[in-house]
Parts: structure tokens; C-alpha cells; sequence
């Protein structure tokens, strides 16, 4: 949790670095933000690999499907209220990512507790790749589409604008 509260302001940190931008959030679109539970877990999943990875037969299954169901949790809660309010509130975004986080790890230990085949660990270790890999394409090159805007300057991922204002 404290990984994605601190990723959410890195990016302005660096000087709006466009590398950085790859990781954190670079405005504050909807997908932008999913970034802070993926990059938190994938940080996560590092130092917790050291202690468990050889210790579970089906570790990165458990992560991809915790990263798959913390987005989810995000998506859905902010979609279900702002259906109701056509806007964004900060104290319920927060805590779709608080609860997204618990709902990730609480299912990551249960996964933990049974087991799978390497194939299918290894399917999820290709599917947690693909997908740092598509968040960082779409950074720099998002589809103009809803989840993608940045509602307050109706701009999509990096706005080189604000990028090269922010470093004069």
C-alpha cells in the first residue's frame, strides 16, 4: 500500500521524467492509476520472491491473479459510484486502493495454499510481463478512450506540453 501511495507523486518528483512516467502515474486518468497497485505488487513480488518464491509451487499464478483482481476492485468501485456522481472523490478512490490491496493479498495467500502446474505458473509469469508492458506502451501511446483521459487538462498519457513546461 505505501509503494502506490508514494508512486502516485514520483512522477512529478522526478520532474515529470518520461522513463519514470513508465511506472507511475503521469496524470490522472483512470488507467494511469491502476499503475500504483501493478508497480507496488511487481516491487512487492521482488523482495517477497527472496522468502517464498521456492517455497510455493505456484507463485506467480497467486501475483497475476492478485494484480488482475486489485485492478478489478479499482475499476469496478470507481465506476459503480461515479455512475452515481459523474465525478471523481478522492476518499473513496483511496479506499478502493486500500481495499483492492487487502482483496490482492488475501487471495494471493489462499492461492499460496494450493497447487498448480509450472505450465500455468508460467502462463501467469508471461501474463504478468505482457501486462507491465502494455501499461508502459500505454503511457506513451494511449487510445483515445474514456479510462485513458485525464478529465482535468482532457489530455492522454504523457502530455508533452506540461512535460516540457514542468522542466523550464
Amino acid at each position: 500500500m505505501i509503494l502506490g501511495f508514494l508512486f502516485h507523486f514520483i512522477y512529478d518528483w522526478t520532474n515529470r521524467s518520461i522513463l519514470i512516467g513508465a511506472f507511475v502515474p503521469v496524470n490522472e486518468s483512470v488507467w494511469e492509476h491502476l499503475k500504483l497497485g501493478l508497480w507496488g505488487v511487481i516491487i512487492f513480488s521482488f523482495i517477497e520472491y527472496k522468502f517464498l518464491g521456492s517455497a510455493v509451487s505456484n507463485y506467480f499464478l497467486a501475483k497475476a491473479i492478485g494484480v488482475l483482481v486489485l485492478s478489478l476492485t479499482i475499476l469496478l468501485i470507481y465506476y459503480t459510484y461515479s455512475s452515481f456522481t459523474d465525478k471523481s472523490i478522492l476518499a473513496i478512490d483511496i479506499t478502493s486502493y486500500i481495499v483492492g490491496v487487502l482483496f490482492c493479498q488475501i487471495l494471493t495467500y489462499k492461492i499460496y495454499q494450493t497447487a498448480h502446474s509450472k505450465i500455468l505458473n508460467l502462463l501467469a509469469l508471461l501474463f504478468i510481463v505482457f501486462t507491465c508492458i502494455i501499461f508502459a506502451i500505454f503511457t506513451y501511446y494511449p487510445p483515445h478512450e474514456e479510462i485513458f483521459k485525464d478529465a482535468r487538462y482532457n489530455t492522454y498519457g504523457i502530455d508533452k506540453n506540461r512535460t516540457d513546461s514542468a522542466k523550464k
